[in-house]
C-alpha cells in the first residue's frame, strides 16, 4: 500500500511536467513565427491595389510575349514563378523580383517583365482614404513549352 501511495504522486508529477514541456514548445513555435522587431509597423492596408493600365492579365500576356523561348526550351514543360513588383505612388515600377524553383526561368521572366513595364505608368495603389500609396503586386506566372 505504501508503494502505491508513493508511486501515485510521482506518476501525477510526471504527467504534469510532461504537459508543461509540450505547452512551452507550442509557445516557442508561435513566437518563432512572429516578427522579431515589434517596433516595425505592419504594412498599410491597400483598398485598391496597383494595376497595369490594361489589367494585370494584359501584363502577364506581355511578359509571355517578351520571353526568350529559345532559352527556355531545355528547362522542362511546366515552369512556374512569382513576379513581385513594387509600384510607387506615381505608378512607376521601382523593383521587379521573381521567385521560383528554376533560376534560369526566373531570370528570363524578370527580363521579360522589365521589357513589359518599360516606360509604362501603372495605376497606383490607393488606401481606404483614396490616397495613392506604394504597393507590392504579387502575380503568379506559368509557362509551358509546347
Amino acid at each position: 500500500m505504501k508503494k502505491i501511495l508513493i508511486l501515485l504522486p510521482v506518476f501525477i508529477f510526471e504527467i504534469c511536467s510532461a504537459q508543461k514541456a509540450k505547452a512551452e514548445k507550442v509557445k516557442d513555435k508561435f513566437e518563432s513565427r512572429q516578427s522579431q522587431d515589434m517596433s516595425v509597423p505592419p504594412p498599410p492596408m491597400i483598398a485598391f491595389p496597383a494595376q497595369y493600365p490594361k489589367g494585370n492579365k494584359a501584363f502577364l500576356e506581355n511578359v509571355k510575349k517578351n520571353l526568350d523561348k529559345a532559352a527556355l526550351q531545355s528547362l522542362g514543360k511546366n515552369l512556374k514563378t512569382k513576379i513581385i513588383l513594387k509600384i510607387n505612388s506615381d505608378g512607376n515600377v521601382l523593383n521587379i523580383s521573381t521567385y521560383g524553383n528554376n533560376e534560369t526561368f526566373n531570370n528570363e521572366v524578370k527580363k521579360a517583365a522589365e521589357t513589359a513595364t518599360g516606360n509604362i505608368i501603372w495605376e497606383a495603389g490607393k488606401n481606404n482614404k483614396g490616397e495613392k500609396v506604394i504597393d507590392i503586386v504579387n502575380l503568379p506566372f506559368q509557362y509551358s513549352n509546347s
